[in-house]
């Protein structure tokens, strides 16, 4: 069996297992609004939560991905709407400056006007500087959206430097810089294994420290494969909206 195969049958059995898990946090829900004793005193077979998160957790982060974040709209419903009105810009650097507008939208402006602004449209704009006038296309999107993953995450595995994430993640929480990522793999899937690959190197890096000591890596890759199910799996989770 090759490791595609098996990485594909390890993603449909955490689907699997989430959508059980919701469906029961669901189910008590249901019977908890009931009057009856009846049904009050029914059991219902306990589902153990799938991850590595607190149930707490857990239940915010499907409530994250599977709700309004930005306005009216959830995290599929803004990037599409972005797609739409930016790929029609008038040339590439006028698409990076809908791009940082679209990325920043989510995060407190508070901390982004310290130096995460600042830099994040510095980054932007120092990409591909030399294609600034041409159209955009889908050579541009993918180097756009790998070299930010670099810039938010962690550059390379000989250079593991990781300050605006730790930096992000401290003052934002793993929740909302998961959604960054997110946001970003959204607009452009085909760089999805590219985070994947980013992710992988801070694993290894902290591959000798203990669970306790990299809870915040932990549960970023937690909330990602949550938000992955979410937005790219085959279950549909949206019922749990009704708890929320």
């Amino acid at each position: 069996m090759d490791y595609q195969k098996i990485k594909s049958e390890v993603q449909k059995k955490f689907e699997l297992d989430l959508s059980r898990y919701v469906t029961y946090q669901v189910r008590c829900h249901q019977i908890n609004q009931i009057d009856s004793v009846v049904e009050k005193n029914r059991i219902i077979q306990p589902v153990t939560n799938p991850t590595l998160l607190t149930e707490t957790k857990l239940n915010a982060s499907i409530q994250q991905f599977i709700g309004k974040v930005e306005g009216d709209y959830s995290y599929q419903e803004y990037a599409q709407l972005f797609l739409n009105y930016s790929t029609q810009a008038s040339c590439f650097a006028a698409f990076k400056d809908d791009l940082y507008e679209y990325l920043i939208s989510g995060i407190d402006f508070d901390y982004g006007k310290r130096q995460f602004h600042q830099r994040l449209y510095k980054q932007l704009q120092n990409t591909l500087a030399d294609a600034d006038e041409y159209k955009l296309d889908d050579f541009l999107l993918v180097r756009t959206c790998s070299q930010l993953l670099n810039f938010l995450v962690v550059e390379s595995q000989i250079s593991p430097q990781h300050f605006t994430f730790i930096d992000l993640i401290a003052n934002q929480g793993t929740l909302v810089t998961t959604g960054l990522l997110l946001k970003i793999i959204l607009i452009c899937h085909k760089i999805k294994p590219y985070l994947t690959k980013r992710l992988a190197i801070l694993f290894n890096h902290y591959e000798s420290v203990t669970t306790s000591g990299i809870l915040w890596l932990v549960e970023t890759l937690e909330q990602l494969n949550v938000a992955y199910s979410i937005h790219f799996g085959n279950t549909d989770l949206s019922y749990f909206k009704q708890i929320v």
